[in-house]
């Protein structure tokens, strides 16, 4: 039977313990000290493993959690990552500290000091994360990430509903303008109407091409000899049997109603019209605001192969309520 004190077990810091907690359960430095060179594994300073095998994922980031301390708040864009979103790829997990503590940095993870700590918008285990807006104004701020990125952030955070305008907002008026410019650009072009209403942008960029055939947009198209409803495109060439839909994997993700996943009910409409013959050009949001000429460029494409043959059999009813 062994002599020493067991590992502590403590919820939420999925096995790992720091020196402090060692010592509280009644671990002396030697048989620390021994322990590490021996079966356990320290993947960051003062934070200890009971094991030899590898630390990594959340694993590893409850590690530098503890390592950062337990008034810290992951911020920045692995912060955003915890709250789902994609992120450029990051090297530096960043935790914001008191202004009474010290600054640090150790591989892959620093903290930096604030007067204004954050709520806590997110707990998993021991792991605080700061809300979306803070998190994202911070990536601007303190890493390295492209306006173009900082842009495509903004929109997601505000499309999932992740962080108000206001709020961000509030934010932004406390930083560097020039460091926040790709975050302001994605904030005004979501209040702007172009990522809550997809189909506004899509009539904007089709009116500044007068030699395109005619659009409709938001109209509920069914099956003309069935009587089927098929689907409210975005946008539908009634004179050449092309829709044009706007899809955006935030606003059709998750569970519906009934129970069914709202992204694959998207994608089966798109099939429906396929059914009639239809033709289906699919955009996303984000080409339509920062890359118009790539959707313009397959729209010549679909339109320079002239109307469907044969047209779809379809009638297009009122526009559809929003």
């Amino acid at each position: 039977m062994s002599d020493h004190p067991a590992f502590p077990a403590i919820p939420g810091q999925r096995g790992l313990a720091t020196y402090a907690q060692l010592r509280a359960a009644g671990w002396t430095e030697a048989e620390i000290r021994h322990r590490r060179s021996s079966v356990w594994r320290t993947p960051y300073p003062s934070v200890v493993s009971p094991h030899r095998g590898p630390v990594q994922g959340e694993d590893l980031l409850t590690a530098i959690g503890l390592w950062a301390g337990e008034r810290a708040v992951l911020t920045g864009l692995v912060a955003l990552s915890q709250h789902g979103l994609r992120v450029p790829a990051t090297r530096v997990a960043t935790f914001l500290v008191p202004s009474t503590s010290r600054a640090r940095r150790h591989g892959d993870a620093r903290t930096v000091r604030t007067t204004r700590i954050p709520v806590v918008a997110r707990r998993d285990g021991t792991l605080r994360t700061a809300p979306a807006a803070r998190a994202l104004v911070d990536a601007a701020c303190l890493e390295e990430v492209s306006p173009r990125d900082l842009e495509a952030l903004t929109i997601a955070v505000l499309q999932r509903g992740l962080g108000r305008p206001e709020e961000l907002d509030h934010e932004l008026w406390q930083r560097p303008t020039d460091t926040v410019q790709g975050v302001r650009a994605g904030l005004q072009a979501f209040v702007g109407g172009a990522w809550s209403r997809p189909e506004a942008v899509l009539r904007q960029l089709w009116d500044s091409r007068p030699d395109l055939p005619a659009l409709l947009t938001n109209c509920r198209i069914v099956h003309a000899p069935t009587g089927r409803f098929l689907g409210c495109p975005d946008g539908w060439l009634p004179s050449w049997g092309v829709a044009i839909q706007v899809h955006s994997r935030q606003f059709h993700q998750g569970v519906d109603d009934q129970g069914g996943d709202r992204w694959a009910d998207t994608v089966e409409k798109d099939a429906l019209l396929v059914g009639v013959g239809a033709r289906v050009i699919g955009v996303s949001p984000w080409t339509l605001h920062a890359r118009p000429r790539r959707f313009l460029a397959r729209v010549d494409e679909v339109v320079a192969l002239g109307p469907a043959s044969p047209m779809p059999d379809v009638r297009v009813l009122e526009s559809a309520p929003r």
